[in-house]
């Protein structure tokens, strides 16, 4: 029923961009280059657990390694093109077998917005572990300025998804304390974490904190070829 609602939504706003394109033959921005640039523990770009709506830049790939609740391994994703990002992950299970995932996500930006977009994705699509359909919106409220050469942001990210989402809302949140700290809060269906990031540059992010009742560390690292 909530994910059925959310999906009606996101083809509301696919149908609406389409039409957009089509009647004005305008080029939309692909996803901007944000804090949110970071792999999830399952692969994807996001948060901790939750993805974003946002996607791995066009032409680039995103290497990155997480340490989270009885879970661990490396994951990639690929800009394939400008708003599709494909992408996998090695699952080290703690007491289970290891698992290979596929992920893949597509960015809808809406007709007449230049502060909000949408994500529809799977995480394990060949079901390795448990396919997981989720629906993601992004909005951000970001002010270009600055006060003693401090940026000062706030981003929302609000979906639901199946799966390791288990039918159920996920949501998340981003404070930009400075142009390189960020504080990161979700919620992914089961569990309430938290993170601080840090952006040394465009290419390189760590981020560390708790998720569920164990400590998380994770990092990404953007390439261009």
């Amino acid at each position: 029923m909530i994910l059925g609602t959310v999906f009606h939504v996101a083809t509301a706003c696919v149908i609406a961009t389409s039409a957009a394109g089509v009647g004005g033959g305008q080029v939309v921005q692909r996803s901007r280059e944000a804090l949110t640039s970071s792999n999830t523990l399952f692969g994807p770009t996001g948060l901790i657990n939750v993805p974003t709506a946002y996607v791995t830049q066009h032409g680039k790939v995103q290497f990155s390694t997480s340490f989270g609740e009885d879970i661990r391994g490396p994951a990639a994703n690929y800009g394939i093109t400008p708003g599709v990002e494909i992408g996998g992950a090695f699952i080290d299970r703690e007491g289970r077998k290891n698992k290979g995932v596929a992920n893949a996500k597509v960015n809808i930006i809406p007709a007449n917005f230049d502060f909000f977009e949408v994500g529809v994705g799977v995480i394990d699509a060949a079901d390795a572990i448990t396919r997981s359909y989720y629906v993601i919106g992004s909005a951000d409220f970001a002010i270009p300025r600055a006060v003693e050469d401090r940026a000062i942001g706030f981003r929302l990210h609000f979906g639901a998804g199946t799966g390791m989402f288990e039918d159920e809302f996920i949501f998340g949140g981003e404070l930009q304390l400075d142009p390189k700290f960020s504080v990161i809060g979700e919620y992914d269906a089961k569990d309430f974490n938290g993170v601080l990031r840090y952006s040394h540059d465009r290419n390189f992010r760590v981020q560390g904190g708790v998720q569920g009742a164990e400590i998380f560390f994770g990092a990404t690292y953007l390439l261009e070829f």
